[in-house]
């Protein structure tokens, strides 16, 4: 532009600034779309068991090979099928011959007896099973 031009008062005329948001929404999107699907829900099984609850919250993403529940009648449960102590001892052994390093996860109702939730801790150490939990429910 001529100098003439810009002392008369006059501005140079820029093109409007724009800011395309389209690759922002994208990934936005994507992300939704990620969580949504990758969300894992915990269910409790069918005998009805309440959790106890925690302010820890629990690890996400980890396998959980083998879930033993038991009721606060100290009925228990392993993968869905209802044994006895001595038929979970067995179960057990079987189950690290086949998986040696699994995770034993117990899933005791809070109104459980602590002795049978150490009793089912003793059986897996005894299968040879050592990776422990104990299921939680969150806030």
């Amino acid at each position: 532009m001529s100098a003439g031009f810009r002392q008369r008062g006059f501005r140079a005329r820029r093109a409007p600034a724009s800011l395309d948001i389209t690759p922002l929404v994208d990934c936005i999107f994507q992300l939704l779309i990620f969580f949504l699907l990758t969300w894992s829900f915990i269910t409790t099984p069918n005998l009805g068991v309440e959790l106890p609850r925690a302010s820890a919250t629990p690890e996400d993403g980890q396998q959980r090979d083998l879930t033993v529940v038991v009721t606060r009648t100290g009925e228990l449960e392993l993968s869905g099928r209802r044994l006895d102590a001595r038929a979970l001892a067995g179960a057990l052994r079987d189950a690290h011959r086949e998986k040696p390093t699994a995770r034993v996860l117990i899933q005791a109702d809070r109104l459980a007896h602590h002795g049978d939730v150490v009793r089912i801790m003793d059986l897996a150490k005894s299968a040879g099973f050592r990776r422990l939990g104990v299921a939680i429910q969150g806030r």
